[in-house]
C-alpha cells in the first residue's frame, strides 16, 4: 500500500502542476501538429499511400513530442529542487519512477487524442472508424515509449546536454518497439484487424514488459550518487 500510494501521489502532482501550467500538453501538442502538418504536405494529401504514411506519421510526432515532454516535465523538477526533494523522501524510489511514468502516459495519451483526427483529415486514413482496435494498440506502444523515457529522463537529468544526450539513448533502444508500433496500426488500418497485428502486438508487449521491469530494477540504482 505504501508503494501504490506513493505512485499516486508523484502521479497526481505531475497532473496537478500541469493543470495549472498547461506547458507540457501545449507544447508537446503543438510541436506534434506541426509534424503532421508537415508530413501532410511533403507526403502529398491525396496519395495512395496516405494510410501507409499516416501510421508513420502518428508514431513519428509521439516520438519526438515526447522527448520535448520528458525533458520539459523533468527540467522543471531539477530547477525547482523538487527532484531532489523527491529522492530524499522516504519511500521507494520505484514508486517515484511508475508515478512520473504514469504521468508521462497521460500527456502523451492526450497529445495522441488531438493528433488522430488530424492525422485522418490530412491522410485520409479511417483512424475513428477503426478506433476500438487503436486503443489498445496506442495505449501499450506509449506505455513502453513512457516507461523507457521516464528511466532514461530521470538518468540523464543532471546533464549539461539533456536534450541532446536523451534522444541518443532513447531512440535506439525504442526504435524496435515504434517499428511494431507502425506496423501494427497499419495492419489495423489496411483493414485486416488484430489477426494481422497479432505478432507486431506480441513485440510490443514484450518491450513494454522489458522496460517496465527494467525500469523498476534499475531506477533506485541509477539515482544513486
Amino acid at each position: 500500500m505504501r508503494f501504490l500510494r506513493a505512485v499516486w501521489v508523484v502521479f497526481v502532482k505531475d497532473l496537478k502542476v500541469e493543470l495549472r501550467t498547461r506547458e507540457i500538453i501545449l507544447s508537446t501538442g503543438l510541436f506534434a501538429l506541426l509534424v503532421v502538418v508537415l508530413a501532410a504536405f511533403a507526403f502529398g494529401l491525396n496519395t495512395m499511400s496516405g494510410v501507409s504514411a499516416s501510421c508513420g506519421v502518428l508514431w513519428i510526432a509521439v516520438a519526438f513530442s515526447g522527448i520535448l515532454a520528458l525533458g520539459r516535465t523533468f527540467m522543471r523538477e531539477r530547477d525547482f529542487g523538487v527532484w531532489t526533494a523527491l529522492l530524499m523522501t522516504p519511500v521507494p524510489r520505484a514508486a517515484l519512477y511508475m508515478g512520473k511514468m504514469l504521468g508521462l502516459l497521460v500527456f502523451l495519451i492526450v497529445v495522441e487524442i488531438v493528433l488522430i483526427p488530424v492525422i485522418e483529415l490530412f491522410f485520409h486514413a479511417p483512424l475513428m472508424a477503426n478506433i476500438h482496435m487503436l486503443a489498445p494498440i496506442l495505449l501499450a506502444g506509449t506505455l513502453g515509449y513512457a516507461a523507457a523515457g521516464a528511466l532514461f529522463g530521470a538518468m540523464t537529468i543532471r546533464t549539461r546536454m539533456k536534450d541532446l544526450l536523451l534522444g541518443v539513448i532513447l531512440f535506439p533502444l525504442i526504435a524496435p518497439l515504434l517499428i511494431a508500433s507502425v506496423k501494427a496500426t497499419e495492419a489495423v488500418l489496411v483493414g485486416n484487424g488484430f489477426a494481422g497485428a497479432s505478432d507486431f502486438i506480441k513485440i510490443i508487449l514484450i518491450f513494454d514488459t522489458i522496460f517496465i521491469l527494467g525500469g523498476l530494477w534499475l531506477f533506485d540504482v541509477l539515482m544513486e550518487d
